[in-house]
């Protein structure tokens, strides 16, 4: 039992429960299965803090934070200090940050009624003192969002400054079917959504819901397909464990949409929800089958969801950021973030304002 307001730090999310996590989170990104999936994997590294905000017995708040790896840099003035500081045992050369890992949003968790301001005071108490106690130098919400005032308008009142993050886009769900979404937009992106669904269906490809588990080594294929288009260096980190403990523990928050040509997946999208909110997370091809005219990539990523969306109640739907013109096109609306940067260290405070002078 506690007694009052209190904020307790643990290591996983068994510890504090899915029922008291789930019933304050707003986001699919912020829930226990998210969270476990991502503490079971070796591929992808995570070493989490997270606090448990206690009001009494019940848990009234929830903030994940990760430690991360800074890696040395000899053109990055931040990093040069912080490796030189780790090398002499000064300070680790690693960040505390708030936000959920293979996203791009910070928050803090809060049910309704509580003090904000006051439990947001004790939240930062505490991250100053694991801070302390593990020599990290640097604490940070990564992608705060422009709408979220209590942490835009009071986390300079604990020494975090602001600056400009990425930017973000989402659809605002309001439609009761997929053909008023279309009357939604210009004429011409109209014209173009109802070619490239038409397109999709004569060039013999099928969109159609799928289940996790069948498919879990598929999609880690596709996707790392997607991954070394872009990227001929990139590490393979979705593997089919990470999908496979995804279903385990999230599987009810996720929705699979597959391309299939000729009987095989040529595609996929993997969206996360919970409650109103989906986020389209991820895709992936196998581009040897597919061609530029099937248009797989907008119905698997764009038009399927949407339609979901209409149809089970979603009344938001990320998009995370880049390919702005055809968000922007499809009714997509923009939604910036904010990095708040807190330097728990005087010299290192000076050191940095000085280099962005």
């Amino acid at each position: 039992m506690y007694s009052g307001i209190d904020v307790k730090v643990f290591r996983s999310v068994d510890e504090i429960g899915k029922d008291a996590i789930d019933s304050i989170a707003d986001d699919p990104f912020f829930t226990f299965g998210w969270f476990r999936t991502l503490e079971t994997q070796k591929a992808y590294e995570v070493s989490p803090i997270y606090l448990a905000v206690y009001n009494e017995s019940k848990v009234v708040g929830f903030v994940p934070l990760f430690i991360e790896l800074i890696e040395p840099n000899s053109k990055d003035l931040f990093s040069v200090l912080l490796n030189l500081g780790h090398r002499i045992g000064f300070c680790q050369n690693r960040v505390l940050t708030c936000y959920s890992p293979l996203c791009f949003r910070s928050k803090i968790l809060l049910s309704h009624g509580q003090e904000e301001k006051r439990i947001l005071k004790l939240v930062s108490k505490k991250i100053d003192a694991i801070c302390r106690e593990q020599k990290i130098l640097v604490s940070s919400f990564s992608f705060v969002s422009e709408f979220d005032r209590l942490l835009i308008e009071n986390m300079q009142n604990y020494g975090y400054r602001k600056r400009l993050g990425v930017t973000e886009f989402y659809l605002d769900v309001q439609w009761s079917s997929f053909g008023e979404y279309l009357k939604s937009l210009k004429h011409k992106t109209r014209e173009h959504v109802r070619r490239e669904i038409r397109k999709c269906r004569e060039s013999g490809v099928i969109i159609e819901e799928s289940e996790l588990v069948d498919l879990t080594a598929k999609l880690s294929e596709l996707y790392t397909n997607l991954s070394l288009k872009y990227d001929k260096q990139a590490r393979k980190i979705i593997d089919s464990y990470f999908f496979s403990m995804l279903n385990m523990y999230a599987g009810e928050k996720t929705k699979l949409f597959i391309a299939k040509k000729n009987g095989e997946v040529i595609g996929f999208s993997l969206s996360l929800r919970h409650r109103d909110v989906l986020d389209v997370m991820m895709v992936g091809f196998d581009y040897a089958m597919r061609t530029n005219t099937d248009f797989s990539y907008f119905n698997l990523c764009y038009y399927a969801p949407i339609n979901y969306a209409i149809e089970s109640g979603v009344k938001k739907i990320y998009y995370r950021f880049l390919e702005d013109k055809i968000k922007l096109d499809r009714g997509c609306r923009l939604e910036r973030t904010f990095g708040l940067v807190k330097y728990h260290n005087k010299l290192l405070r000076g050191l940095i304002g000085y280099a962005v002078k």
